[in-house]
C-alpha cells in the first residue's frame, strides 16, 4: 500500500520511492511482487533469423502488430498534438515507426510504437519536445549499464500505479461530449473500441474497431445522400428542394440532380434508382436531366455501367442526360478509355449555371 500511495504522489518518481521502501522494509520477503533480477548491459546488435517453417504463422501476427503500431501511434500523436496545440505529419510518423522497429529488431527488441501510456508519463513529467525521448533513451541506457541492481527492488505495483495515473489524462470527456453533439455514432464506436480492448485484448479490440469503421464507410459509400436542386430567393447557387421546402423553385422540363458520393460497385444500382425516382417525381415532360458531377469524386466500371443504363432509360423517355462540373476531367477520361463521342461535347458543362443557361437557350419546342 505504501508503494501505491507513493506512486500516486510522486508520479514518475514512484518507482524510485517504491524501490527504496521495498529495499528498506524487505517487502519482497513479505510477498510484495518486485521486478527481480534485471540483466545489465546494452543489447547486442544482431541480424534476426526466423526459421522458414515459422514464417506463415508469424505473418498473421506481424500484420496485426503492424496495424496496432500504426493505429496506436497515429492516434496517440494526434491526441497529444491536439492537447498541445501543434501539428503532426502522419507520413513522417509512419516513417519514424518503421525506423524504430527496424532498430528494435536489430537490437533484439520487440515491436514498438508511440504508446499513449509512455507518452502520458512523459507529458506528466513535464516533457514538451523531442528531447524528452532522447533524455529517456539516455537515462534507460545509463540504468542498464550502471543501475540494474537497484531495479530488482522496484515493486510491480509502483510501475502499474504510474501507468494508471498517467492513463487518467487520456480520458477526454469534454471532447466526447463535443463529438456527441455532432455524431453520436462516433462516440459509440469510441466506447465499443475501449470496451473491446479491455474484453478481448489490444489487437483483437483494434481489429474489431477497424472492422466497424470499414462497415460504416461501406454503408456511407453505398447509400450517400441524393438531392434534387433548385433556386432559393436570396441565396446564390443551387440548393436542395427537400431542405428548403416551398421556398425552393425548380425549372420546368429540367431536373438538377446531385449524388453525394463516388459511383462504385457499392452504389451503382442505388444511384440509378435515385436518379430515376427523381425523374419520375418531376413529371413526364423532363427534357434535360442534369447531374451535378462535382461530388462524384470517382467512377469505376460498375458506376460507368450504371450511368450507361440510366442514359438508356432516360433516352427512352425522351430525356437527355447532362453532366455539369468536371467537364475537362470527364472528357480526358472518356478519351483515355475509348468512349469519347462528339455528342458528349454538348452534354458536358463546367457548371450547373452554364448548363441551366444552355437549357434556357434551347428552342421552345425542345425546352
Amino acid at each position: 500500500m505504501f508503494a501505491v500511495a507513493a506512486a500516486f504522489a510522486g508520479r514518475a518518481g514512484a518507482p524510485v520511492a517504491g524501490g527504496a521502501a521495498a529495499a528498506a522494509l524487505k517487502l519482497d520477503a513479505q510477498g510484495v511482487a518486485v521486478l527481480g533480477s534485471v540483466p545489465a548491459g546494452l543489447p547486442q546488435l544482431r541480424w534476426p533469423t526466423v526459421p522458414l517453417e515459422d514464417v506463415a504463422s508469424l505473418a498473421a501476427a506481424a500484420a496485426g502488430l503492424a496495424l496496432v503500431v500504426f493505429t496506436s501511434g497515429t492516434l496517440t500523436a494526434r491526441s497529444f498534438a491536439a492537447k498541445g496545440g501543434y501539428q503532426v505529419d502522419v507520413d513522417r510518423e509512419f516513417a519514424a515507426f518503421g525506423a524504430a522497429n527496424i532498430s528494435s529488431a536489430l537490437s533484439q527488441g520487440f515491436a514498438v510504437t508511440g504508446a499513449d501510456s509512455r507518452t502520458a508519463v512523459g507529458v506528466a513529467a513535464g516533457g514538451r519536445t523531442q528531447m524528452t525521448g532522447l533524455v529517456a533513451a539516455t537515462t534507460i541506457a545509463a540504468i542498464l549499464l550502471f543501475f540494474t541492481q537497484p531495479l530488482q527492488y522496484v515493486p510491480q505495483a509502483a510501475l502499474g500505479a504510474v501507468l494508471v495515473f498517467a492513463a487518467f489524462s487520456l480520458f477526454d470527456v469534454g471532447t466526447l461530449r463535443e463529438i456527441w453533439k455532432y455524431d453520436r455514432l462516433e462516440v459509440g464506436l469510441s466506447l465499443i473500441t475501449t470496451l473491446g480492448v479491455v474484453a478481448v485484448g489490444a489487437i483483437n479490440g483494434i481489429l474489431f474497431a477497424v472492422a466497424l469503421a470499414l462497415a460504416r464507410f461501406v454503408r456511407q459509400t453505398a447509400r450517400p445522400r441524393s438531392e434534387v436542386l433548385g433556386k432559393v430567393d436570396g441565396l446564390p447557387g443551387f440548393h436542395s428542394i427537400e431542405r428548403h421546402g416551398t421556398s425552393a423553385k425548380t425549372f420546368p422540363g429540367l431536373v438538377l440532380f446531385r449524388f453525394n458520393g463516388p459511383l462504385t460497385f457499392f452504389n451503382g444500382d442505388y444511384f440509378k434508382q435515385c436518379a430515376l425516382a427523381a425523374a419520375d417525381t418531376s413529371g413526364q415532360d423532363v427534357r434535360w436531366f442534369v447531374i451535378d458531377a462535382i461530388p462524384i469524386s470517382d467512377i469505376d466500371m460498375n458506376g460507368l455501367y450504371a450511368v450507361r443504363d440510366l442514359n438508356v432509360e432516360l433516352e427512352a423517355r425522351g430525356t437527355t442526360l447532362i453532366f455539369a462540373g468536371r467537364r475537362t476531367e470527364f472528357l480526358i477520361w472518356l478519351r483515355e478509355i475509348g468512349l469519347y463521342r462528339t455528342e458528349w461535347d454538348n452534354r458536358l458543362f463546367p457548371t450547373l449555371t452554364q448548363a441551366l443557361k444552355a437549357y434556357r437557350q434551347l428552342p421552345l419546342k425542345q425546352a
